[in-house]
């Protein structure tokens, strides 16, 4: 697939984020292009499991629903497992007493919490019950959770209002995590209804640390949140293909390799 149509899929789902269903002529209109290329990439949008096809348009489907690829929470945390707690390790090191920081949703981010010490005077803020959990009996710990209806799979608190105390909630830090990591189409999210977060997490923070295992590069997802040029530390594991450590240079992002400690 060309970058072109992949660029244009992407935006026909950010489209769909924005209105549940559009017809084929609504979005034509937005893309400037024609109904025919809007229906081809409805037709592969669909064949991905990602839209259902309305009569004479499309309907965006919960990322969550998708069996081809469903985002189970549980599954996720037990890949890559001791990449992931490698990361952990290396940004939980970053974090200095009396901190504001905002850990995102994800299967690395539960590593960060678990490597921060007990007894570490913190702010946090999060929107997942496991990450909730983890500084609940935390005595040093001041706990800000967004709130919203639980989506089971995802392990996310979601309404409305969340994006809005992200923004008045500044921080030192912001953890993020991704579902994909693209060079041209930046930074990618299995659930459309976390975008929003995450883009005021990176808007609200000082620092924008990116925390990823290595599958996630060259990977896309379903909905864009962010382009890699706000991001200013990458901290993955050593498998990163090798093409990423030029580009990230060039681009002035910071990456470090969790296992080997050092930035490159």
């Amino acid at each position: 697939m060309s970058y072109e149509r992949r660029k244009r899929i992407r935006n026909v789902i950010n489209l769909l984020n924005q209105k549940e269903e559009l017809s084929v002529k609504e979005i034509a209109g937005m893309l400037h292009v024609s109904e025919m290329t809007v229906r081809r990439d409805l037709n592969e949008l669909e064949l991905q499991g990602s839209v259902r096809r309305t009569h004479g348009g499309a309907k965006l489907l919960d990322p969550g629903s998708i069996a081809g690829d469903r985002y189970i929470l549980g599954e996720q945390t037990t890949k890559n497992v001791r990449e992931k707690n490698l990361i952990g390790i290396k940004a939980a090191s970053l974090v200095q007493p009396n901190e504001t920081i905002y850990l995102d949703s994800g299967s690395t981010t539960p590593f960060i919490a678990k490597h921060l010490s007990p007894d570490l005077p913190i702010t946090v803020l999060c929107y997942t019950f496991t990450i909730a959990l983890e500084f609940y009996p935390r005595k040093n710990a001041n706990l800000i959770l967004l709130g919203g209806f639980f989506h089971r799979d995802s392990n996310i608190f979601h309404s409305v209002e969340n994006r809005a105390l992200v923004s008045s909630t500044r921080a030192d830090t912001a953890f993020i995590s991704t579902g994909g990591f693209d060079p041209q189409l930046g930074l990618t999210t299995y659930f459309y209804y976390e975008a929003d977060i995450k883009r005021e997490m990176i808007r609200s923070a000082r620092q924008k640390v990116l925390v990823t295992d290595s599958t996630k590069f060259g990977k896309i997802s379903i909905t864009h949140f962010a382009d890699l040029d706000e991001i200013d530390v990458i901290i993955t594991d050593d498998a990163i293909p090798g093409e990423y450590h030029e580009m990230l240079a060039e681009r002035g992002i910071e990456l470090i390799i969790a296992d080997q400690g050092v930035s490159q």
